[in-house]
């Protein structure tokens, strides 16, 4: 295995490398080489990182409807976010590194549990293990939604900082998995077939990454709309997909020229101050819809409705539904009667598949 600090600067070496090639038909194959073997190299410092002893406060276990983390550099008022959103008092001072553990709060909104971490400040390099940033970003990873934190007076710097801590965290912040098939075989060597022709990697380069990743046999589809890069993350089972949200703080301490100007360079961000509470509502509202719950009120067999509903994700089926109420349900499950908008008419008759939407009322029928 090799130390973390021999892999940065073997990454650090390749990078510089692929910074000097120039790109052109002849040098394809030796691209598509350097970038498959500095993607291998980042998925050893995370393999490194996940297995090393966890710091006091970083292990969290994970509870409510769904974990949000909120990620950002020290001093940007995550721990007085955290306080209104949840009321969990948080530790707060004028000065750098004030939040040291991982600080869970409850986020109670519209019938949703939504767990909120504070997580310590990261700095620059954080991937690297720079700051304990190693652990942080180890957090993040078991989060559903990222909500990225910046200073209004210093958003654009801090944002390009931590997208690269992210990125090379092997984050990725609101995007798909690549439009890539790779089917491994025992012989035939590589065959591959293009959605669209002429799109995407050239063969060259595909080729050099596939045998980086000692893969020689295989069918390989490629969509057209795939990158180079896109094709190196394909190859990556350790990414993983989270959303993300952009949170510009502290825009009491601005002027209004300098609010719409963030307005335009971050169109789809929330704006906020701790001293503003329609900001902080507005921020709860973008928190809730960025999970996509959908909320499903159950109705016991000749019973009322019940006020509390279930909460669920968008796409959630009645099978997911039984198992957030009880386990049990599924072994005596014979149908559910559903009304509401997924239901082709009232106290329609389905089974554990079908997909329910927000505002259904369903009542599940057991042996």
């Amino acid at each position: 295995m090799i130390k973390g600090v021999d892999i940065d600067a073997k990454i650090r070496e390749l990078e510089e490398e692929l910074a000097r090639t120039q790109k052109n038909k002849a040098t394809e194959k030796h691209i598509g080489l350097l970038m498959a073997k500095i993607a291998k190299l980042r998925r050893e410092k995370i393999k490194q990182a996940s297995k090393s002893k966890k710091g006091h406060g970083f292990n969290v276990s994970r509870t409510g409807d769904g974990r949000a983390a909120l990620l950002g550099f020290p001093s940007v008022g995550k721990s007085s976010l955290i306080s209104k959103l949840t009321g969990k008092e948080s530790k707060t001072a004028g000065y750098a590194f004030t939040t040291l553990d991982v600080i869970p709060g409850m986020l109670h909104y519209k019938g949703a549990k939504i767990q909120v971490l504070d997580l310590p400040g990261i700095i620059t390099e954080a991937s690297k293990g720079k700051g304990r940033g190693k652990e942080v970003l180890s957090v993040v990873r078991t989060s559903d939604v990222v909500v990225i934190v910046l200073d209004a007076e210093k958003a654009e710097k801090e944002y390009q900082a931590l997208m690269k801590e992210v990125e090379n965290a092997g984050i990725r912040l609101n995007k798909s998995p690549p439009d890539v098939s790779i089917s491994k075989k025992s012989k035939g060597g590589i065959n591959i077939y293009r959605r669209k022709r002429g799109k995407g990697p050239s063969d060259d380069f595909i080729l050099s990454a596939l045998r980086e990743h000692g893969i020689l046999n295989a069918d390989v589809v490629v969509g057209e709309n795939v990158t180079e890069k896109d094709f190196i993350d394909a190859l990556d089972p350790s990414l993983v997909y989270l959303k993300g949200m952009v949170v510009i703080n502290k825009i009491d301490l601005i002027s209004q020229e300098r609010l719409k100007e963030l307005q335009k360079l971050f169109p789809d961000a929330v704006f906020v101050s701790i001293y503003y509470p329609e900001t902080l509502e507005r921020l709860k509202e973008k928190l809730y819809d960025a999970f996509e719950f959908i909320r499903v009120y159950t109705k016991p067999w000749r019973g009322e409705v019940e006020k509390e509903p279930l909460i669920l994700r968008k796409g959630a089926t009645v099978k997911e539904a039984c198992e957030k109420i009880h386990r049990d349900l599924l072994k005596n499950f014979r149908y559910a009667l559903v009304w509401g908008p997924s239901a082709k008419h009232p106290g329609q008759r389905v089974g554990l598949e079908h997909k329910l939407e927000d505002g259904d009322i369903i009542t599940i029928i057991a042996r």
